[in-house]
């Protein structure tokens, strides 16, 4: 057994943690997956586990829940990974790729991490500025809750993290009405690290 647990996290812009830089400046990246990985190793630690974790972000900027799947083979299995964490599907939506046919390709993800021996974590697509695009988003992620509560998949709703009283993201959130400020992953870590530190201590009780 390898001392180290490994977690991938697959995605788009959100998952790579893309900020737009103010004025010219180019963009630049929360290192949200980097501050998960610490939190979880010093609690490993105060729990007395003799084995260590690594969170590798293969999310890409623009990605599509279809281009996930394309890259799945070259992104996801030369890591030998523990947990998938999946997150995508707001580019699909952007495209008018219907909710239906964005689950059909987070199903074929979540039955591909299962066939490499991992466990899949389904993260729900985060609320954006406009209002009627939110009820797309509510649908897909009506959708996801569904299949994951039917076939015991872990589900993380960040939507409901970052939503405000009028169903949008709230500002405080977001610096562009799409990607997360400081403050937005500050806040969906949060479920995020407890979820993860579910499954390992499981894992962990099992082994």
């Amino acid at each position: 057994m390898s001392d180290w647990i490994v977690a991938v996290f697959l995605g788009d812009s959100l998952t790579t943690g893309f900020q737009q830089g103010p004025g010219y400046l180019p963009p630049r990246y929360y290192p949200f997956t980097n501050m998960l990985e610490s939190s979880i190793r010093m609690r490993l630690i105060e729990l007395k586990v003799d084995r260590d974790l690594v969170i590798v972000n293969e999310g890409i900027d623009g990605d599509t829940t279809i281009g996930m799947l394309d890259r799945f083979n070259c992104s996801v299995d030369p890591e030998d990974p523990d947990i998938v964490l999946l997150w995508g599907g707001i580019n699909d939506l952007s495209t008018r790729r219907t909710p239906d046919e964005v689950l059909t390709n987070i199903v074929e993800l979540v039955r591909r991490v299962k066939e490499i021996g991992a466990t899949p974590v389904v993260l729900n697509v985060a609320p954006v500025s406009g209002i009627h695009f939110n009820d797309t988003v509510n649908d897909l992620n009506a959708l996801t809750r569904n299949y994951c509560t039917k076939n015991n998949v872990v589900y993380v709703d960040l939507f409901s993290q970052l939503v405000d009283a009028e169903g949008k993201l709230a500002k405080e959130y977001s610096n562009n009405g799409i990607h997360l400020s400081d403050k937005g992953y500050r806040k969906i870590m949060i479920p995020i690290f407890h979820a993860l530190l579910k499954i390992l201590e499981e894992k962990l009780c099992s082994t």
